[in-house]
C-alpha cells in the first residue's frame, strides 16, 4: 500500500512540467565525455560529481524529460516502501526490534501504512520526487541505511550488514549536507548503543561511509560558495523549515500527535527511539550549521528528515491501532490517521502538480524565439545552463546565430559553453541587425550581471520586445 500510493502520487502529472534549470544541469553535465566532466567539475558542483557519475551512462540511453526523471520517481516509491516496513517492524512490546506475539497484524500494517503514505504526501517529496536530481536517491540511501541497522541489530546477517553499508556510501557521497549526516546520525547512535551486532562490526560497517563523507566535505570546501549573506534570517529560515513536512495546519496536527504517540511507544527501546530521533534532527542541524558557516541553505537539503517523521508517524499510528481489539477500529484508526494527512497535505500537492513549470518555462520563451526569429538574427544567452535549457526545446532550425559561441558545451569547460573574450564581443555582434537577449530573472539587473554580454547587444539597438516566462527573459533588441 504505501509503494501504490507514493507511485500514484509521483505518476500524477509525471512529464507535465518541462525540466528546470537544476535538472538541465544533471543532464548537460552527465551527457559530457568523463575528462570534460571532470574538467568542469574540478572548476564548480564537485559536490554532486558522483550523482553526475552515476546518470552518465543513464543519460546516454536517453534525453527524454521521463528517463531523466525516473530514478527519483523510483527511489521515491523505494523509500515509501522501506518506511513502510520499518514502521510496522518497530511495533512491538519486547525489547527488541521485530514483531512479537502478542501484537495484532492489523495494528503492524497500520504502522506501515500510515508510515508509507505519509512519507509519499510529504511537501518536500512532493516538490522533488519527479525531477532528475539527486534528493530522492538520497532519501531511499539513508532508509535503506536505518532498516539495514535495524534489522542488523535484531538478528546480524551480511545481507544486512551489505545494505546499511552500501546505504551510508551512497547517501554520503550524493550529499554531503542531507545524506551525510543523517547517516552518520544512524550509525553513531548503532555504535553507541549496539544491539546483537557488536560495536566492532558497526564501527568496520561505517569506516567506507566516514571515508567517502572526508572526501565530499573536502571537495566541498575547496568550492566553498560563501551564499549567505551576514544578515541571513538563520533561525527564522531553520523554524520554517516545518513548511517541507506538513503543507498546512491539519498536516502539522497530525503529524504531531502521531509523531508523540509514537515516540511514546518507542520509548520502551531508548537505543531505537535514539536513533530515529537522530535521523530525523541530524539533517536540520547539518544544515543550519552550513548557513551558519556561511555556505548553502535549500530546503531540499533537509530532505533525510522526512522519512524518519514518517516512521515515527507510522508508529504512532500502529500504536494507537494496537490498544484497540478489533479489526475494524484498527481499519479505523488507520483511516482517521491517513485521511488527516491526506486532507492536510493534498491542498500542497494539487498546486504543486498542477503548476505549469518549476520555475522557468523555457518552453514558452522558446516558442518566441520559434515564431519572431528572422535569418541573420543574433542571440546571447546569459547564464550557464541557458544554452543548453534553450537548446533542449528549441528545434534545430529555428533561424538564430549564436554569434559570441567560442567552444561548445562537449569540449567547455562551463556546461553552457564558452563565450567569446569580452574585447571581441562587439565585433562578433556587430553585423547583426537583431540581436536577441535570453536569460535567468536574477534580483539584479542584467546591466550589472552580465554588462560585458548585454552592452555590446544593446549598443545602437531599441528594445521591440520583451517577456517574462517564468524566471526566464526573453528581449530583442533592433538596430
Amino acid at each position: 500500500m504505501p509503494a501504490l500510493v507514493a507511485l500514484a502520487v509521483t505518476a500524477w502529472r509525471y512529464d507535465a512540467k518541462p525540466l528546470w534549470r537544476d535538472e538541465v544541469y544533471t543532464l548537460a553535465t552527465a551527457e559530457r565525455g568523463w575528462a570534460v566532466m571532470l574538467r568542469g567539475l574540478c572548476v564548480t558542483d564537485a559536490g554532486l560529481g558522483p550523482w553526475y557519475a552515476l546518470m552518465h551512462p543513464w543519460v546516454l540511453l536517453s534525453r527524454d524529460e521521463a528517463w531523466l526523471r525516473l530514478p527519483g520517481a523510483a527511489a521515491t516509491v523505494l523509500t515509501a516502501a522501506l518506511a513502510g516496513s520499518i514502521a510496522a517492524r518497530l511495533l512491538r512490546p519486547g525489547p527488541r526490534p521485530g514483531p512479537r506475539a502478542g501484537v495484532p497484524a492489523g495494528a503492524r500494517t497500520v504502522a506501515g501504512v500510515v508510515a508509507g503514505s505519509a512519507f509519499a504526501l510529504m511537501p518536500v517529496v512532493v516538490d522533488h520526487s519527479q525531477e532528475a536530481r539527486p534528493y530522492p536517491v538520497v532519501l531511499a540511501a539513508v532508509t535503506a541505511t536505518a532498516h539495514g541497522l535495524l534489522r542488523d541489530r535484531e538478528d546480524p546477517r551480511r545481507r544486512w550488514l551489505a545494505l546499511w553499508v552500501a546505504g551510508s556510501v551512497l547517501a554520503a557521497a550524493l550529499h554531503v549536507i542531507t545524506g551525510a549526516p543523517a547517516a552518520a546520525a544512524l550509525l553513531a547512535v548503532a555504535f553507541a548503543l549496539p544491539g546483537r551486532a557488536g560495536r566492532r562490526r558497526v564501527l568496520l560497517g561505517a569506516l567506507p561511509a566516514a571515508a567517502v563523507t572526508l572526501a565530499m566535505l573536502a571537495v566541498g570546501f575547496t568550492q566553498a560558495p560563501g551564499r549567505i549573506a551576514d544578515d541571513f534570517p538563520l533561525l527564522q529560515r531553520t523554524l520554517g523549515l516545518w513548511a517541507a513536512y506538513a503543507g498546512g495546519a491539519l498536516a502539522v496536527l497530525a503529524l504531531v500527535v502521531l509523531c508523540a504517540a509514537g515516540a511514546a511507544h518507542l520509548r520502551r527501546d531508548p537505543p531505537v527511539l535514539l536513533l530515529v530521533l537522530a535521523w530525523a534532527v541530524a539533517p536540520v542541524a547539518a544544515l543550519a550549521a552550513s548557513a551558519a558557516g556561511g555556505q548553502l541553505f535549500a530546503t531540499r537539503y533537509a530532505g533525510a528528515t522526512a522519512p524518519a517523521l514518517a516512521v515515527l508517524a507510522g508508529a504512532g499510528a500502529g500504536a494507537l491501532a494496537r490498544r484497540l481489539g478489533t479489526g475494524s477500529a484498527r481499519a479505523g484508526v488507520a483511516v482517521l490517521a491517513a485521511g488527516a494527512l491526506a486532507l492536510g497535505q493534498a491542498a500542497h500537492l494539487v498546486q504543486t502538480r498542477q503548476r505549469p513549470y518549476v520555475t522557468d518555462d523555457v518552453p514558452s520563451a522558446v516558442a518566441v524565439l520559434t515564431e519572431r526569429a528572422r535569418p541573420g538574427d543574433a542571440v546571447v544567452f546569459l547564464g550557464n545552463t541557458t544554452r543548453p535549457h534553450v537548446r533542449y526545446y528549441l528545434p534545430a532550425d529555428t533561424p538564430l546565430d549564436d554569434a559570441l559561441l567560442a567552444r561548445d558545451t562537449d569540449v567547455s569547460v562551463s556546461i553552457g559553453g564558452d563565450d567569446l573574450p569580452d574585447d571581441q564581443r562587439a565585433a562578433a555582434l556587430a553585423p547583426h541587425e537583431r540581436v536577441w537577449l535570453v536569460g535567468l530573472v536574477l534580483d539584479d539587473p542584467w546591466e550589472e550581471v552580465f554588462a560585458s554580454w548585454v552592452e555590446p547587444a544593446r549598443a545602437g539597438r531599441a528594445r521591440t520586445y520583451d517577456g517574462d516566462f517564468g524566471a526566464v527573459r526573453v528581449e530583442l533588441w533592433e538596430r
